[in-house]
Parts: C-alpha cells; sequence; structure tokens
C-alpha cells in the first residue's frame, strides 16, 4: 500500500476509534447512571433495566440487516447516515426529564449506533494488510472498554464535582457530533488502488439467512452467546447492586465498576493472544467460561464490610474474563465457510444483544417482586453454569477450520 494510503488508513482508524469510544460511552450511560436516575424519576429496579435493555431492541434487530446495507450502500454512507439517528437520540436523551422521553432517546441511540462496529471493522479491514488488520481491529475493539470504563467513573466524578450528570453527557454528545464531521471527511471504503476492483454479488439475504440457520454447528456458539449475554446484565446492574446491597457509596460503586470494564481492553487483546500462541479455540473459551462463573459466584457472596480493594480486584478479573467473547467472533469465522461468515457473525452479535435486552429488565422485575437480588444473582450463576456447559460439551474446536485459505 502506498505511503499516503497507509497514513489515510491510520487516520480513519483513529476517526472511527474515537467514534467508537464515545458511542460506547453513550450506551453505558444508562447503567453507571442507574442509581441517578431511580432516584431522580423515581423508577423501579424494573424500570430501570427496562430503560437500560430498551437501547438494544432496535440494535439487536438491526445487526444482520447491517451487513446488507453495508454492501448496498457501503461502509462509510452506512455509518454516516444511521449517526444522524445516533446523535438526535443523544440529545434527546439529554432534554429527557421523564422516562417515556428517555426511553424514545434509547431506542433511537440503540437504531444509530447499530451498524457501527461491523461497518468499520470494513473500513478498516480494507484499509490495513493483513499483517496489521488484526491488530488495527483490536484497536478498534478496545475503544469499547474505554468508553464503558469513563462512563462508570465519569459520571460519579461529575456529580461530585457539582456537574450534573447532563454537564458530562452533553460533553459527549458534543464530541460525538465533532467525530462525525471527522467521519465525514476521512471516511472512504476503499484506497483508490482498489476502488476499480468490482465486487462480487453478494447472495440474498434470505438465502444466507437460511443457510446460517441450516448450519448445526452454529447453534452451540449462539446458545453459549444467550447465556454469555448475563455477565453484560451483571455489569450493567453492578453499580446498582453495591449501593444497594454492600452501602457502597455512588463513587465508590462506580470505581468498581470502572475497574471491571477497564480491564476488557487487556482481555481482549490477550485472550487472542493465548488463543492463538495455544492454536487452540475451545480450551480457552471453557477455560475461561469457568473462571468468569466461579468469579461471579465469589463477588456475590463478598459481605459489604470487605475491603473496596478486593472488591475491585476481583471485580477486575471478571471483567477480564468476560472478554472471551472475543472467540467467538473467531470461531464463527472458522466455523462457516466465507461466504456466510459474515450473516454467522451477524446473527451471533443480534441474539446476544437481543436476549440481553430481555434478561436485563428481568433482573430488575425480580428484584422489585422479590425484595432482594438473591433470585436474580441466582439466574446470573445459572446462566455462567449453562455457558460453561454448552462451551464444553457442545462447541468443536475451530483453529485453522473452514473459513481459512
Amino acid at each position: 500500500m502506498p505511503p499516503d494510503e497507509r497514513k489515510q488508513g491510520f487516520a480513519i482508524l483513529a476517526s472511527t476509534s474515537v467514534s467508537y469510544f464515545v458511542e460506547n460511552f453513550i450506551r453505558t450511560a444508562p447503567s453507571a447512571l442507574m442509581p441517578i436516575l431511580i432516584e431522580e424519576l423515581g423508577l423501579t429496579h424494573g424500570l430501570g433495566g427496562l430503560l437500560v435493555s430498551s437501547y438494544f431492541f432496535l440494535y439487536a434487530l438491526m445487526q444482520v440487516p447491517s451487513g446488507v446495507l453495508s454492501d448496498a450502500l457501503g461502509p462509510r454512507r452506512t455509518i454516516l447516515g444511521f449517526t444522524v439517528f445516533t446523535i438526535v437520540g443523544v440529545f434527546i436523551f439529554y432534554l429527557g426529564h421523564r422516562l417515556e422521553i428517555l426511553l424514545v432517546a434509547q431506542l433511537l441511540i440503540g437504531l444509530g449506533t447499530s451498524v457501527f462496529y461491523i461497518n468499520a471493522v470494513k473500513i478498516v479491514s480494507t484499509w490495513f494488510s493483513s499483517g496489521r488488520r488484526a491488530s488495527a481491529i483490536g484497536v478498534l475493539s478496545a475503544t469499547s472498554g474505554l468508553g464503558n470504563f469513563f462512563a462508570y467513573i465519569g459520571f460519579p466524578l461529575a456529580m461530585r464535582l457539582a456537574w450534573g450528570w447532563r454537564g458530562l453527557y452533553l460533553l459527549c454528545s458534543l464530541l460525538l457530533v465533532a467525530s462525525f464531521a471527522a467521519n465525514l471527511f476521512i471516511l472512504r471504503d476503499r484506497p483508490h488502488s482498489e476502488e476499480l476492483d468490482v465486487p462480487r454479488r453478494s447472495p440474498s439475504i434470505g438465502r444466507s439467512f437460511v443457510r446460517v440457520i441450516g448450519e448445526r454447528r452454529m447453534y452451540p456458539y449462539l446458545l453459549g452467546f444467550v447465556f454469555s449475554s448475563f455477565s453484560w446484565v451483571f455489569m450493567s446492574w453492578l453499580p446498582q447492586f453495591l449501593v444497594d446491597t454492600r452501602g457502597f457509596s455512588y463513587i465508590d460503586a462506580g470505581l468498581v465498576s470502572s475497574v471491571a470494564t477497564i480491564m476488557g481492553i487487556p482481555g481482549c487483546i490477550l485472550i487472542g493472544l493465548i488463543s492463538d500462541h495455544l492454536k487452540r479455540r475451545k480450551l480457552p473459551l471453557v477455560a475461561f467460561s469457568l473462571a468468569y462463573t466461579c468469579l461471579l459466584a465469589g463477588f456475590l457472596a463478598l459481605p459489604g464490610w470487605m475491603p473496596l480493594p478486593l472488591f475491585a480486584a476481583v471485580a477486575a478479573c471478571i471483567g477480564f474474563s468476560v472478554s472471551l467473547w472475543v472467540l467467538s467472533f473467531s470461531m464463527v469465522p472458522e466455523t462457516l465457510p466465507p461466504d456466510m461468515a459474515g450473516m454467522g457473525l451477524g446473527l451471533l452479535n443480534g441474539i446476544g444483544n437481543l436476549a440481553f435486552s430481555l434478561v436485563a429488565p428481568v433482573y430488575g422485575f425480580l428484584v422489585d417482586s422479590s425484595g432482594s437480588y438473591l433470585t436474580s444473582n441466582a439466574m446470573l450463576i445459572l446462566g455462567g453454569v449453562l455457558m460453561t456447559v454448552v462451551y464444553a460439551l457442545f462447541t468443536r474446536e475451530t483453529y485453522g477450520g473452514v473459513g481459512e485459505p
């Protein structure tokens, strides 16, 4: 690749990474603000869970269509067009003072951000050679953990500094507008040297979907990913759980939650490196699933009088271990033929987010109905156990599979 195009590739990576950071900050905001919003709006735990999960309703449903839009419009137009929905949604959320308004905002934000990751990966993959492609995608993916971290630690600090949560939210909303302007001028679907390439005709969405659903080897990944989404529910409810049951202050709960999310950055990178070094996918997948389940049970058993650093340390290990999801996204392309891999990845991501959107409010409703977190947390531990069992008994080793040239 010529030097000018290489520089353009790094500029595209930087621009998309900033956008992905802001999007994940905004996505995590309702979870990080749960204690504040429950008090400010007088919400029940069930309605709080509904507010968090409403983001994922349209987000999950759009995972498969986002790939189709990418082929029809190109990644650049798809990203820019849908970012407009995100911008409108974040300003509605910033101005909203009623649950109904915030729910509408969450739906718009979920719709707007739903297409970003897949299309950003497609652009980055085009602009980086095979020797740097995985590293570039890793950098892009790691900014999600950074956005989550700043949400969990930023809002408690903003409240303590008397900015109010809306001040910090507005600041990130303006950063989103700035990143949209940068993407408008920086993003290009492919380098000049590849613009004359004739794209291969893609099969219809219906035919691709039927082929993927008919592939039985996908079932363990889909079922395991459904149970892995229970870990996202835990991370979303973690601040409120610590405030309600362990007597943590809002800022201490935010600190523990932010430590858990920041460990997702090295987790995504190192778990992938471990798998590549071992030349095995299933062993680390099962090992980290089991580690997560044991760590979760241990964390939920910690009494409130234990020191804060211990809560933070166990939460950090949980955040690292739940990064095992990156292996699923490696195993699907190694299981399916190349012309089915995109649909398989979209279906995997969609079904996981859809499961989260259903389980998160159920978690809150169980807290409201029982008056404690015991039943809700037992559900999360059961999800971890079932995830481990599915991965251990029903998945196959895929390293060097059919997706490899």
